[in-house]
């Protein structure tokens, strides 16, 4: 670990619940250790196989044995929990991000930024992106608090990325019957094509009449952007994952672990075969209610030029079952959007209101001929999703 000359205060992690009538998601469990080799091309066909349906069935997985230590995690959300504490007020909007604009999260992101039904979120943001450790790029993107921990902060980001993911990548590789390094090849260099994001996040507890109208619900229902999300596991119980039989289920704490899931690049590419699954954050149970939820996590996306254009496998070609998923798109003259353009679009859109409700009471935008869903209000109904 890259010694740090900034002393920061430790993050404790919370007391995970007590309250025994929460209904699980039960999501299989992927060790990492198995995936060897100088390449990380060696994986056992069992492994293979429990990928295929963890990730067709549900989008979401855990994963242990990453090679991490429990110390350096419980670091890295010191780091995170130091980022939004340490850092004034005045240098987290000077170092605000473009959003709107550049259709960028890196930076800070305020609370108040999305709305659903017209209440504004209470989640604060500090993303660094895979382009954002260059000297030239970190002192001007990151205030002089922050400067002494990001030697730290991309060595970590380097982990998930050559490590983590490349193992994930190739694995899913194998699933979709393509050659092992195929979806890797789409996201090497992240330092130079790559637009990946290292986050760390903070969700305060919004006013009590903000919480009721909304159900709980603090991050509405969504498919993430990217390719795949390594979500750090910690004690809060917030997440909800909306399962096959079309119910909300919570996603357990595991120390050490990260949980998985994979995002809109990865439905396009796999021709919808893999599942890019809906999830949100909602009020944690009565015995967690005083703590704040502090997450970690590196959002993978292919590089930037990457054309979310489906890939050809005979897996892919069943999946798609004669359909295309740009059809819309193609008949009406325009491109294939690439990896960038969609994280941009989705990125300046998300929260801003310009979803309309549909007649089956979910909210849904067009974007490059692609249809995005946004999941609100009951507790379960019709499985929401990108279509096309």
């Amino acid at each position: 670990m890259p010694s740090s000359t900034l002393d920061i205060p430790v993050w404790t992690p919370p007391k995970p619940t007590q309250q025994e009538d929460l209904e699980w998601a039960q999501l299989s469990t992927l060790d990492l250790s198995l995936v060897t080799g100088d390449e990380f091309d060696q994986i056992p066909e069992e492994l293979v196989r429990e990928a295929d349906a963890a990730f067709r069935r549900d989008g979401f997985a855990y994963a242990v044995n990453h090679g991490w230590s429990y110390e350096q995690v419980l670091r890295q959300f010191a780091i995170g929990q130091y980022g939004f504490t340490g850092v004034s007020e005045e240098d987290k909007s000077k170092y605000k991000a473009d959003m709107l604009g550049k259709g960028s999260f890196v930076g800070y992101k305020n609370q108040g930024h999305w709305s659903i039904n017209g209440v504004k979120d209470r989640i604060e943001q500090l993303n660094f992106g895979s382009q954002s450790f260059a000297p030239a790029a970190r002192s001007s993107l990151f205030p002089a608090a922050l400067q002494p921990l990001i030697p730290e902060v991309e060595e970590f980001a380097k982990f998930n990325h050559d490590v983590i993911l490349r193992k994930v990548l190739n694995v899913l590789s194998l699933v979709l019957k393509l050659p092992v390094h195929t979806l890797y090849d789409l996201s090497r260099e992240p330092e130079k094509r790559g637009i990946d994001l290292l986050r760390y996040a903070m969700y305060h507890t919004p006013d009590k009449a903000d919480d009721d109208k909304l159900g709980g619900v603090r991050l509405q229902g969504h498919t993430d952007f990217n390719s795949v999300s390594v979500l750090w596991s910690q004690p809060i119980t917030s997440l909800e994952v909306l399962m096959p039989d079309n119910k909300w289920r919570l996603v357990k704490h595991a120390d050490n672990a990260v949980v998985l899931n994979l995002g809109d690049a990865m439905h396009f590419l796999s021709g919808g075969y893999l599942k890019s699954c809906i999830h949100r954050v909602v009020a944690p149970p009565a015995d967690q209610a005083q703590y704040t939820r502090l997450g970690c996590f590196y959002f993978a996306l292919l590089n930037e030029d990457v054309p979310l254009e489906t890939l050809d496998s005979p897996v892919i070609r069943e999946a798609l079952d004669g359909r295309d998923l740009w059809a819309e798109t193609r008949a009406a003259g325009k491109k294939i959007p690439t990896a960038g353009e969609w994280e941009r679009e989705r990125v300046r859109r998300y929260g801003q209101g310009g979803a309309k409700k549909g007649d089956d009471g979910h909210e849904h935008e067009e974007m490059f001929g692609a249809k995005v869903t946004h999941y609100n209000g009951e507790r379960a109904g019709q499985r929401a999703a990108i279509t096309a």
